[in-house]
């Protein structure tokens, strides 16, 4: 009796602590978004991109006075447009010549202020035009071999609206331009931002749309274990199954099929309502990772490459926390990867260098910055890019998890650093960046992104609280609050009360919503909620009448 009492109360302190760090960790992640007015998510790629202390649009230019010298606060109305999304004027990307160096792009974006660290400063560097300024771009050259290039720049044509920063031309530079959202952007912004040879406004759904492309297949994976992703990954699904029965009936569709990769080593009580399989978990022996449980998911998918074979040459790796909003195209363009960027997954940043280099070597600024800003989801990839990457991210994963200092400043995402590294690792030295592939409430409050482009979906990992008077209370429980976190023990019931009335924000509410469909259409979800464990022999699925669940389910199969 004592042995099993010390074995239970081993357990549940692991959970604890797993619980508590996990917690914490995202607190600091959200606290990052709350200070200067969730700013970060503006200056996520940027570095040491912030704006100079007390300047203000009309007169200074937030982005245009970033060095990397400045320990300065963000614009609290630059930060809130950036990070909400809601500028009434989407920019346009247009590809102008090249200067005198014609071998590269220079995609333009009126009324739009980019971040970017300060090569040449705006106020010694007057230029007559925007094409001047992006000439002035294309021909800068660094100092010294391991100095910024120019691939961003901001321009101030409009004499009267730009008054004192008439023709200033800032020269600057981002690792990853098409993973920051902009500064400043609407018709209010005075400054036209350009970029060299990335189009931050790049869609490659739209040649699908327009007819034009033949449809890329791709099979999606989201990998799962443990309770509090069990109900998560039922309306997953769910929303999976209508997005693609919605993109087969409008045609062109790239959605193949669906595997649930459950890493615990054993079937449990969904395997016939979603296609699974089954692999290990890490064994313990190989590295102790009991308060670490995203540690068996590199180790699952170098599992699932090695024993299965699929029909589509392309995969997108998913998550249970993942609704669709929508059906989803193949992002990638070519072979090379396409992923959602994470602005605080930063391998090149300076107080990250170090750490970074412990994995990949001695390499230069040019190769770290080479490193995407991802994690494995969501990602595109072609199925044999995986089977080469997936075993050194699961090494990878380990010697980080291994080393103290790597543990400790990476935290609960330094699985998702060792799937970046493992990318380059392999040779992978460029990844496609979409901003617009994923929104992440309550950060993003609208469906679509300020230069029109659309959501595909919305990943529901912060907590989300607001007054009842809709205020949002960032940092603090409000008196209307969703949390994934409050269901990890036991799934959330039917009809989840909805957000206040005065409530802003659209993807909380269409969250809400999502959630409630789907627990009201999966069969016996009442007992499901108050059990933990999945029925099908409840009343309801005598008169259940949408096919797509009468065939998943147990007693009627």
């Amino acid at each position: 009796m004592a042995s099993s009492t010390r074995v239970i109360v081993v357990a549940v302190a692991f959970t604890v602590v797993a619980t508590f760090y996990s917690l914490s960790e995202l607190h600091r992640m959200s606290a990052l978004h709350t200070s200067s007015d969730v700013g970060k998510f503006a200056t996520h790629a940027a570095g040491s991109t912030n704006q100079a202390a007390g300047s203000v649009v009309a007169t200074a230019s937030p982005a245009s006075t970033a060095t990397k010298a400045s320990s300065s606060v963000t614009s609290s109305s630059s930060a809130k447009s950036a990070s909400s999304g809601s500028s009434s004027t989407a920019s346009t990307a247009v590809a102008t010549s090249g200067g005198n160096n014609g071998a590269h792009k220079c995609y333009t974006y009126e009324h739009t202020e980019l971040w970017g660290d300060v090569v040449t400063w705006g106020t010694l560097n007057k230029k007559k035009t925007a094409g001047e300024c992006c000439d002035a771009c294309l021909n800068y050259k660094p100092s010294g071999p391991d100095e910024p290039a120019c691939n961003v720049w901001v321009f101030c044509g409009n004499e009267q609206a730009c008054g004192s920063q008439y023709q200033q031309c800032w020269l600057k530079h981002l690792a990853h331009p098409e993973a920051s959202k902009p500064a400043k952007q609407g018709p209010t912004t005075p400054w036209t931002s350009g970029t060299i040879d990335v189009d931050i406004n790049a869609d490659p759904s739209a040649e699908l749309a327009k007819g034009s492309a033949a449809p890329r297949m791709f099979h999606t994976v989201t990998s799962a274990q443990g309770a509090a992703v069990h109900w998560q990954v039922r309306i997953h699904y769910y929303w999976w199954k209508k997005r693609k029965a919605e993109c087969q009936k409008a045609g062109n569709c790239e959605m193949g099929g669906f595997t649930r990769l459950l890493h615990s080593g054993s079937a449990d009580d969904l395997m016939d309502e979603l296609p699974t399989v089954v692999v290990d978990p890490l064994p313990q022996s190989m590295v102790e990772h009991s308060w670490y449980v995203v540690l068996n998911r590199p180790y699952a998918f170098v599992q699932w490459t090695q024993k299965v074979k699929i029909p589509e040459k392309y995969v997108l790796m998913s998550e249970p926390d993942h609704v669709f909003l929508r059906p989803m195209p193949n992002f990638m363009r070519g072979d090379a990867p396409a992923a959602f960027p994470f602005f605080y997954i930063e391998p090149a940043k300076a107080e990250n260098t170090h750490i970074t280099r412990k994995f990949t070597g001695n390499i230069s600024q040019k190769q770290l910055e080479e490193i995407a800003p991802i994690g494995n989801s969501p990602t595109f990839m072609t199925f044999d890019d995986m089977k080469r990457v997936m075993p050194t991210w699961m090494n990878v994963s380990i010697a980080v998890f291994k080393d103290q200092e790597a543990n400790s400043v990476w935290g609960w995402v330094q699985e998702m650093y060792g799937f970046t590294i493992a990318l380059w690792l392999n040779g992978i030295k460029h990844v496609d960046l979409f901003l617009h592939m994923m929104a992440q409430p309550p950060w993003d409050q609208d469906m679509q992104m300020a230069n029109g482009k659309p959501f595909y979906i919305l990943h529901y990992t912060y907590g989300m609280d607001y007054k009842l008077t809709g205020e949002f209370t960032p940092g603090k429980f409000g008196e209307w609050r969703f949390d994934k976190r409050t269901y990890g023990a036991r799934p959330p019931p039917r009809h989840l009360g909805d957000p206040p009335k005065n409530m802003k924000n659209e993807l909380v509410r269409a969250l809400i919503n999502s959630i409630n469909e789907a627990t009201a259409a999966l069969p016996c979800w009442d007992t499901y909620a108050e059990s933990g464990k999945a029925s099908y022999d409840c009343a309801e699925m005598k008169t259940l009448t949408d096919p797509r669940f009468k065939q998943d389910g147990r007693a009627i199969a």
